[in-house]
């Protein structure tokens, strides 16, 4: 604590007495002398607080810019201008998204036949170089019958053992 002047400890105590009409000793002129004191440097730091806000509103306000437009037209573009972008930028995420998730729940079924049938790498051939054709709204694997000299061809040709009277269909050799 700084040690206030005699003359202001005799000012406190005089403001006090012709204030209340009693007279205080010097410890009780001291403590409120000091006190005064704290609330004026507080008292000035909140006026530059005060001051300083007013500074930045002020500036805030001249920062603002208002917009005025013709017609609604040109407003419709400023604001086609200003959130066209954000929501391209959005659509095509979210079209992305959708492609991803899509993708991959059809590899997740692709996997699933695959483990499922332990034959199916065997079909791969066939399926690449198979026809397929529509007759009475059913699917067919078109095949023709190998002919009497040439290798049979994967997809194309079939082989009928009519002594096990069945079909043979290549899918190559292992």
């Amino acid at each position: 604590m700084n040690s206030p002047e005699p003359n202001r400890l005799t000012q406190t105590r005089g403001k006090y007495a012709a204030k209340y009409g009693h007279d205080i000793d010097d410890w009780s002129a001291l403590f409120l002398t000091e006190t005064q004191e704290h609330f004026q440097n507080l008292e000035i730091r909140v006026g530059k607080s005060i001051a300083a806000i007013d500074r930045a509103a002020l500036e805030l306000k001249g920062r603002k810019r208002f917009l005025q437009f013709q017609d609604r037209n040109q407003a419709l573009f400023y604001g086609l201008g200003v959130s066209a972008p954000y929501s391209i930028a959005g659509i095509v995420i979210s079209v992305l998204f959708y492609v991803l998730i899509r993708n991959g729940q059809q590899y997740v079924e692709r996997q699933r036949i695959l483990d499922e049938y332990e034959n199916a790498p065997a079909y791969r051939q066939i399926m690449e170089q198979g026809k397929i054709v529509e007759y009475n709204r059913m699917q067919y694997l078109q095949l023709t019958p190998l002919p009497k000299k040439g290798q049979p061809q994967i997809g194309k040709h079939y082989i009928y053992d009519s002594q096990g009277k069945r079909v043979l269909v290549p899918l190559g050799a292992e």
